[in-house]
């Protein structure tokens, strides 16, 4: 704040120097004595524009931010440059840093470490859409960099709530290609496949990653991941494209139907849902894998499915006012039959 007062100061000084100077000339050209009165317009036009940038135009934190630019300007230099911060990392902020960072990048230092950097301080601060940004132009300038398109990778699967996207699995896919013993893109397809429900390439990663790493600790992990893999496509198979049939007697279809699962009585966020529109009744919707909202529960015996319906096109889920509780499902394969009303 200090610094920024100094600033300020020395600007309205020279404002001041400067209107006094025309000020005098003007005079002088005219033949008049010059008198100090004829400034007072001038004098109170400068005061009242500082006073009126300290009050209204001054933004509260545009002192912190350049108290952080003085502090962490050179740390960001050097890491432009591939070097290492030589900075205390504990008592650095990362939402301060990649601040900084990402003004000296965007400015006049346009380099892979540089923007690779600022995606991996985005990458842990949470922001998928920014750390996307930067690890595209990190590509750009370097595009065989496998660092690079794996944080691309990352922040798509961040953004989709951890699971694997088509855009992700492409990218992981173009490093394996290059390094097909990559472990980090082996694991990172693994974890975010499983998340997306899909576990047979989430198999397939985890064999890849236990054929050269299948002893001691690491190893234990490995077969945890796999073993638990295999008992949720096990029961995937179970479920796979699971149907349920809605009835509505007299209810006009062209509306919004809505098909759930729960377990038991729990209520909160269904295990799966899926919405469709609906031409005509009886009404079947398949449930899909990508329908699943959460992990597959770990007894099956007392799934329930449900349905909302409103007549309404395009409507949201708590507008569907028709209903039928949840009931249990039955048969093999799993099915239900549901009636709207009952």
């Amino acid at each position: 704040m200090t610094f920024l007062l100094a600033v300020l100061g020395a600007v309205l000084l020279i404002a001041l120097l400067s209107v006094f100077l025309l000020w005098r000339r003007e005079t002088r050209r005219d033949g008049d004595r010059a008198s100090w009165s004829g400034l007072a317009l001038p004098l109170l036009v400068v005061v009242l524009g500082g006073l009126g940038y300290l009050t209204l135009g001054y933004h509260p934190e545009t002192a912190q931010w350049l108290s952080d630019r003085r502090e962490l300007s050179d740390a960001a230099r050097r890491v432009i440059q591939g070097q290492p911060p030589e900075i205390d990392n504990n008592n650095l902020s990362a939402a301060a840093f990649a601040r900084v960072l990402q003004s000296e990048v965007v400015r006049e230092h346009q380099t892979m470490d540089g923007w690779y950097a600022l995606g991996l301080l985005y990458d842990q601060l949470g922001a998928p859409a920014q750390a996307e940004e930067a690890a595209r132009q990190a590509l750009f300038l370097e595009p065989d960099n496998d660092a690079a398109r794996l944080l691309l990778a990352r922040s798509l699967i961040q953004a989709n709530e951890g699971r694997l996207t088509d855009a992700a699995e492409a990218e992981i896919q173009k490093v394996l290609e290059a390094y097909p013993q990559h472990d980090g893109a082996w694991m990172l397809q693994a974890m975010a496949a499983s998340r997306a429900h899909r576990y047979e390439l989430a198999l397939r990663s985890w064999q890849a990653l236990l054929a050269r790493h299948g002893e001691g600790e690491a190893g234990d992990l490995l077969r945890q991941g796999k073993a638990n893999t295999e008992r949720q496509l096990a029961k995937a198979r179970q479920l796979d494209d699971l149907r349920i049939t809605v009835n509505a007697g007299d209810v006009a279809a062209g509306g919004t139907l809505f098909v759930f699962l729960r377990q038991g009585e729990q209520g909160g966020q269904p295990l799966a849902a899926r919405r469709v529109l609906v031409e005509r009744f009886p009404a079947t919707v398949v449930l899909r894998r990508e329908d699943w909202l959460q992990s597959y529960p770990a007894d099956l015996s007392d799934l329930r499915a449900g349905a909302r319906y409103t007549p309404a096109p395009g409507s949201s889920v708590d507008e569907a006012g028709l209903r039928v509780a949840p009931e249990p499902l039955r048969g093999s394969p799993l099915q239900a039959e549901l009636t709207l009303g009952q």
